[in-house]
């Protein structure tokens, strides 16, 4: 299915009237409930998951759509830049533009480390993979889609695995928008032959954050006013994504994440692939 269009970013007074309209105390309430009551209540799907192993073995992660905003050569949008063509998008610091653009993507800080294992020997390791990670900012908007941010380039980039088939990357807190439940995109590439090219991909797939920590930032976290509206929209079995996964594989696709808004998060992930 097709990802339907973010959002514009609210103006900076829009920003401040829905602050003064919504308590701060009011506003964190309703994210902590969005944040864990489903996980409460037990719901399908909407468990704190992240742990794969309490649902079965490590298993490869479903194919998923890129999305309308992949700027990897190959999105319905043509007029986008490939920036998997471009030396700058080898990073691991993902905050600012690349491209000769001055941009840098504010929000909360998060430290992401991905780790690529075969599924079909036992989830060894994969080194030596690329890893393009691309996601949305705080307000929903996609650099070089939005139309405010058609000449940013931030919040895209690529990594090769080491020996551990890891790779790790800096970025921030990805908003949520109307329609989506808040996620990350991902392809894996093979590392041979140049740069990464869309049609030697060996996975496009997304990756689910934690219902916890979306609550927190969200409802703590200045600047993502309009991601709390869009978030108590929406929810992982409502998303046209991640709705029809099974338990194992939104156990797989969800990352695992320790932080505060305050201070940032580091979470991680394991990426299983049929080899």
């Amino acid at each position: 299915m097709t990802e339907p269009q973010p959002a514009l970013a609210l103006t900076e007074l829009q920003r401040d009237l829905l602050r003064l309209a919504r308590p701060p105390a009011r506003r964190l309430a309703m994210a902590r409930m969005l944040g864990a009551g489903a996980a409460a209540l037990g719901l399908p799907g909407l468990s704190r998951a992240g742990d794969a192993a309490s649902l079965g073995a490590c298993i490869a992660l479903p194919e998923e759509t890129a999305g309308p905003y992949p700027a990897n050569g190959a999105g319905p949008t043509s007029s986008a830049a490939n920036v998997l063509a471009s030396s700058g998008v080898m990073r691991s610091d993902l905050r600012s533009s690349f491209g000769g653009a001055g941009g840098t993507a504010q929000g909360v800080p998060l430290q992401l480390t991905i780790r690529l294992v075969d599924v079909s020997i036992g989830c060894a390791p994969l080194p030596g993979l690329a890893v393009y990670l691309w996601h949305c900012t705080r307000d929903g908007g996609y650099s070089l889609y939005t139309r405010e941010l058609r000449d940013e380039d931030f919040l895209r980039g690529v990594q090769v695995a080491d020996a551990h088939g890891e790779v790790s990357f800096q970025t921030i807190f990805p908003g949520c928008y109307p329609g989506r439940y808040p996620h990350l995109h991902l392809e894996v590439y093979p590392t041979t032959g140049g740069a990464p090219r869309y049609d030697r991909k060996y996975l496009t797939s997304q990756l689910v954050l934690p219902q916890d920590a979306c609550g927190a930032v969200y409802g703590e976290a200045r600047g993502y006013e309009s991601s709390l509206h869009a978030y108590a929209r929406i929810s992982l079995a409502k998303d046209g994504i991640f709705g029809d996964n099974s338990p194992a594989e939104i156990a797989a696709q969800t990352v695992t994440m320790k932080g505060h808004p305050a201070h940032g998060y580091a979470g991680r992930v394991v990426v299983g692939i049929l080899g």
